[in-house]
């Protein structure tokens, strides 16, 4: 019952619904949960206690400690390789929920130095720009993703379902399945979306 209740809680506070979710973390000792829902109140310096509280354990809340760096614009500490692919979305994510945009712009400046440990970083960033439906951005960083990772399969089959799902362009569309497929000729994804082109009389 109780761990069904701190799903609900950070349900609620991955949604955007953080009435409660700060005060049921911090009397529960979810000191990371509780770190992040201060960061979004815009509490930095209590996000940070906290975050130091489990930085030795925690490889969440050491990347939490680099988050805050990169809003102070003074990074002593660089990222893990894992830390932003694990972390690095998720957070952009939840910032774009409570209407950070302040805290985006700050993290994003750091692109450039992410990609240092992590050349995928921009592929995360395209990404999330995509769920929350700003699509300008996210083309924007996946075409920067593309400038560096060419041979990524994964990232071509992303602009072609955006370019068929969101923009409406069905030529780009089939021009990146068809990359896609030169680099991975059974990409399944990839392969469905072209299967549901066909059928759809687009190709």
């Amino acid at each position: 019952m109780k761990q069904d209740k701190y799903q609900q809680v950070r349900n609620d506070f991955l949604s955007g619904k953080i009435k409660g979710c700060k005060a049921y973390f911090e009397s529960h000792g979810h000191n990371i949960e509780c770190a992040y829902a201060n960061l979004v109140l815009g509490n930095l310096s209590k996000a940070e206690k906290l975050f130091e509280k489990e930085a030795h354990a925690s490889t969440r809340a050491h990347w939490g400690l680099i988050l805050l760096q990169m809003l102070s614009g003074d990074i002593v500490t660089p990222p893990t390789y894992f830390e932003i692919r694990n972390f690095l979305e998720v957070d952009l994510s939840i910032l774009l929920t409570y209407c950070q945009g302040n805290y985006v712009e700050k993290i994003l400046k750091n692109a450039d130095y992410m990609a240092m440990y992590n050349l995928e970083c921009y592929k995360f960033i395209g990404r999330v720009f995509w769920a929350h439906n700003y699509m300008p951005a996210s083309m924007f960083y996946l075409r920067r993703a593309c400038e560096r990772m060419y041979k990524d399969p994964e990232l071509h089959y992303l602009l072609a379902y955006i370019n068929y799902s969101n923009i409406k362009n069905i030529q780009e569309c089939i021009k990146e399945i068809d990359i896609c497929l030169r680099i991975l000729p059974e990409y399944g994804p990839a392969c469905m979306l072209k299967d549901k082109l066909k059928k759809e009389n687009l190709i």
